[in-house]
């Protein structure tokens, strides 16, 4: 991966952080907390999709009757007409116009992972009149509640039905999915990892499959590499089991991820950022 890649996207990831945590502090009321941190991302996604893409929140809709349930982000395609009711910030859109839906949590907890399967459940039930498969579910979270073991029991107690397509909790830089690069596992059909930190060779290139982990002496939640913080990530309550997160490299891969899969659903050409995201930067430290 470019190194100038690298370090903006450890830039934006750190920024995309930071106004969640600010906003959160200023802000008591959890519904509007839970607004600022969608729009965050809103503003985020605005700048990397095309021009023939749009991106609104409301519910969708099919013609047999179904209805979703309250979608944070909606991605439609803008080259027809995106919504039917659109009198108010609050959209109804048809399922044929939608390519995508993202959820956005503040903290990934139990509560939210089961909110986010319902949502995807009903999703999953709307009906193109196309004959076309109802638009996959992202999620998106900015902090994870446990510790990365937890998570990952909670992520695989999920029913199929219910998981979401890809996932990424930014802090400490967890990732899932149905078609997750950079794991190894061929147990699971769903794969589960952390984009954690390299270590790097004598000319400070990643050294793939092998991760910084804390010195002894790092007895908090970041440390800190070349004077930038980076998250620390429990597998137990062991003191030496513990690996540095990569939020930037967790967040360019999901991104990757959704501008894959909309240029396949969209017709859209194949996104630039995949040859940027190749290799070793791929790699995940399996969870």
């Amino acid at each position: 991966m470019s190194k100038i890649v690298e370090q903006y996207w450890s830039g934006v990831a750190r920024r995309l952080q930071e106004e969640v945590d600010t906003f959160n502090k200023l802000i008591g009321h959890a519904g509007e907390q839970g607004r600022e941190n969608e729009l965050s991302l809103v503003r985020l996604m605005e700048n990397l999709l095309p021009a023939s893409v749009g991106v609104g929140s409301g519910m969708i809709i099919d013609s047999f009757g179904g209805v979703s349930k309250q979608t944070d982000i909606i991605i439609f395609s803008s080259a027809s007409q995106p919504s039917i009711l659109a009198q108010t910030n609050q959209a109804i859109y048809p399922v044929e116009n939608v390519l995508m839906t993202i959820e956005v949590k503040t903290t990934l907890d139990e509560d939210e992972l089961a909110d986010c399967a319902a949502k995807a459940v009903k999703q999953r039930e709307l009906r193109s009149a196309t004959g076309a498969d109802a638009p996959p579910m992202m999620v998106l979270a900015y902090n994870a509640a446990s510790m990365l073991s937890t998570v990952a029991d909670q992520l695989r107690k999920v029913e199929e039905a219910g998981r979401a397509d890809a996932l990424c909790v930014v802090n400490p830089g967890i990732l899932a999915g149905t078609s997750l690069p950079g794991t190894s596992s061929t147990a699971t059909k769903y794969a589960i990892g952390l984009a954690a930190l390299h270590s790097l060779d004598e000319s400070g290139d990643r050294m793939s499959g092998s991760w910084q982990r804390p010195a002894s002496d790092e007895a908090g939640r970041v440390a800190l590499r070349g004077g930038v913080p980076y998250p620390i990530g429990r597998t137990s309550l062991k003191k030496v089991d513990r690996i540095i997160g990569e939020p930037g490299r967790a967040l360019l891969i999901f991104c990757s991820i959704i501008l894959a899969e909309l240029s396949k659903r969209a017709g859209l050409p194949e996104p630039t950022l995949q040859h940027y995201m190749q290799g070793v930067a791929l790699e995940l430290f399996d969870l």
